[in-house]
């Protein structure tokens, strides 16, 4: 069997024991000030998520597997899913089993091109500050979506428009699918930033890598 990119959760993210993580932003932006504080930014392009990965120790047999896994990323020519360790599932239901097996999605986008709202919810479902989503558009793209105000799902399931970060993407829309439970970011191994560990007996310590969402 052929390998499949990008990589699947159970392909690849499902398989890491991850020790920490600094999931973060990278901004791409040009800044200028004046000597009184003021600062004036330009968003060059959109912000792009950041991953830096440590494994936990484990045995050789199993870092060699991840390690090869990743060389057969052959650098960043292709992509994988990962999520974010610490927001696998919303906030208030850290397990999932409030949402089952809903199906969500964008019921209606905001004026500001930052804000939306979701139907398909269970009713009083509760969405928190800080949880992530999921969402395909375009084909084969995929925006990873942060949530920017706490909402809970009315009688019907649906939310109030609420904040998220980033901007929204073009071809964004209301009807697309939407996912709560491991929400995923797409993305690509930095280049150079994969160290496959060190050796020592039957364990191997100290595996790292980096990555970069992809649009």
């Amino acid at each position: 069997m052929a390998v499949s990119y990008p990589y699947s959760l159970p392909a690849f993210a499902d398989l890491l024991k991850i020790s920490s993580i600094v999931w973060d932003i990278q901004r791409n932006d040009e800044l200028s000030g004046s000597g009184d504080g003021r600062v004036w930014q330009a968003e060059l392009a959109p912000p792009l998520w950041t991953g830096t990965v440590t494994l936990a120790d484990v045995y050789n047999a199993e870092a060699k597997q991840i390690a090869a896994r990743i060389r057969k990323l052959h650098g960043a020519q292709e992509a994988l899913f990962l999520y974010d360790p610490l927001s696998k599932y919303p906030q208030a239901d850290p397990d999932g089993t409030k949402l089952g097996s809903a199906a969500v999605s964008v019921a209606a986008l905001g004026s500001d091109n930052a804000s939306l709202s979701l139907k398909g919810l269970p009713v009083g479902y509760r969405l928190t500050v800080g949880d992530k989503m999921q969402v395909g558009y375009g084909g084969a793209r995929s925006a990873f979506l942060e949530v920017s105000e706490t909402v809970g799902a009315d009688g019907q399931g649906v939310t109030p428009v609420f904040g998220v970060f980033p901007h929204l993407p073009v071809g964004f829309a209301a009807g697309l699918g939407v996912t709560l439970l491991l929400p995923a970011c797409k993305c690509l191994v930095m280049p150079g930033s994969h160290n496959p560990g060190t050796a020592s007996g039957p364990i191997t310590s100290g595996a790292t890598f980096k990555i970069i969402q992809k649009k």
